[in-house]
């Protein structure tokens, strides 16, 4: 099967920052691991911001996937208790989302309809 997503993104983890490619065996990897990222897209593309454990989850799939042994503890540890962390990674996850689905961007989809200028 060719590889319709073919990118990179970095993260930064203890102090280094680590690549992470964006491919089809990664978005596999994460939603046969408990994580619908169909479902997620939907839920920023309607304005609503993903589930702060789910969150914790994918940035802990993310870097055990590019070799960074961490658990979803350690991850949730640096989101509840370094809220510049919190921010970073929230940011993070938006910039991935949009790698997977670059076109929902663009699409009409959950967004609301421009309003008519009211007189």
């Amino acid at each position: 099967m060719a590889n319709f997503i073919s990118k990179s993104i970095t993260i930064k983890w203890g102090g280094s920052d680590h690549k992470i490619a964006v491919t089809n065996e990664l978005c596999n990897h994460l939603e046969s691991n408990g994580i619908n990222l169909f479902k997620m897209q939907m839920d920023l593309n309607s304005g609503q911001t993903p589930k702060f454990f789910l969150l914790g989850n994918l940035i802990a799939q993310l870097l055990n996937y590019a070799g960074i042994l961490v658990s979803q503890e350690d991850v949730m540890n640096k989101l509840t208790k370094e809220p510049a962390d919190s921010v970073e990674f929230f940011h993070f996850a938006l910039a991935f989302m949009s790698m997977v689905f670059p076109a929902v961007d663009d699409a009409p989809m959950g967004k609301p309809a421009p309003e008519a200028a009211q007189n």
